[in-house]
Parts: C-alpha cells; structure tokens; sequence
C-alpha cells in the first residue's frame, strides 16, 4: 500500500467515486458497475453490488472545476 496517496475525493482511471483518508478507502460509486454502493459496503471499501476491490494503483485524484462569474 502506498503512502503517497491523495487524499479527499478520488477516481479509479477517471471512473467512479471514493474518499480517502489515510489509507483507508471508502467507495461510492463503484468504477466496474456503476452502482451507487450500499452504506457497509462503501465502509469496507468494496463494491456491495459486483464485489469489486479497489487497486491503489488506479487511484486518482478528482480534478474539481471552478465555476466563476464571466
């Protein structure tokens, strides 16, 4: 497990959604199926729906969009 690991909101290679803190991963949105994850599962840090275990390796970080006044 890396320790370079973004923190906050995170993709797996641009899909799905997780948070990180520390190196604990909690998982939203699954990247595989695309299924909003069940509360426990997300806690776990897999998939409740398709099983799906997150690599560290396709971790990255949400890139967020300002929104300003033109």
């Amino acid at each position: 497990m890396p320790n370079d690991l973004p923190q906050g909101r995170v993709t797996f290679r641009g899909r799905g959604l997780a948070f990180i803190s520390g190196t604990r991963i909690v998982v939203k949105i699954c990247p595989l199926c695309s299924q909003w994850n069940a509360p426990k599962a997300a806690e776990n840090g897999h998939c409740g729906w398709c099983a799906y275990v997150p690599s560290y390796l396709d971790v990255e970080p949400v890139a967020v969009a300002r929104i300003g006044m033109i």
